[in-house]
């Protein structure tokens, strides 16, 4: 035999609380798109600035991807 204690749910507090953690995933999505954006903008003006050929570019591209492949598995 089991003794089970249960707590009525107040439904209002629950949306409250979904409403903050989507909230929150957006504010962090924002901020991690705008830092990869600012990446990329960064990227593309050393390739200008370095006369960069289409291989070298991709490279630097390719490299790039990686570090953002490793960072993401390291949320997982």
């Amino acid at each position: 035999m089991h003794n089970v204690i249960t707590h009525p749910v107040n439904a209002p507090d629950d949306e409250r609380l979904a409403g903050m953690l989507h909230q929150t995933r957006m504010q962090e999505r924002k901020l991690s798109t705008q830092a990869l954006a600012t990446r990329l903008t960064r990227l593309a003006g050393k390739i200008s600035r370095d006369g960069l050929n289409a291989a070298e570019a991709a490279a630097l591209l390719s490299e790039e991807a990686i570090r953002f492949e490793h960072a993401a598995q390291e949320i997982d």
